[in-house]
């Protein structure tokens, strides 16, 4: 399936892989988009590093050390332009 849409300069792009919304804590709850929409909010201005570290953080603490059987593989991205 192709998708196509616009960047404009200080957009970001989150891509992320299913292990990243199904992290399961240890009664077998899925973190689920919305804490990955929440922690991606907290600054939304921040830079990808960053956001992936909130993504990051909110899952380990969802999980609280239970056992995962994904990867949590996510790609964060931002548009700066075109280069003059």
């Amino acid at each position: 399936m192709d998708h196509a849409f616009e960047l404009h300069p200080g957009d970001s792009l989150f891509v992320y892989a299913d292990g990243v919304t199904e992290a399961t804590d240890s009664h077998g709850g899925l973190s689920g988009t919305d804490r990955l929409t929440e922690a991606l909010n907290r600054d939304p201005s921040a830079d990808p590093e960053k956001q992936i570290a909130a993504v990051r953080y909110a899952i380990n603490a969802f999980v609280d050390g239970a056992p995962q059987f994904d990867d949590n593989t996510m790609l964060c991205i931002r548009y700066n332009g075109a280069a003059q």
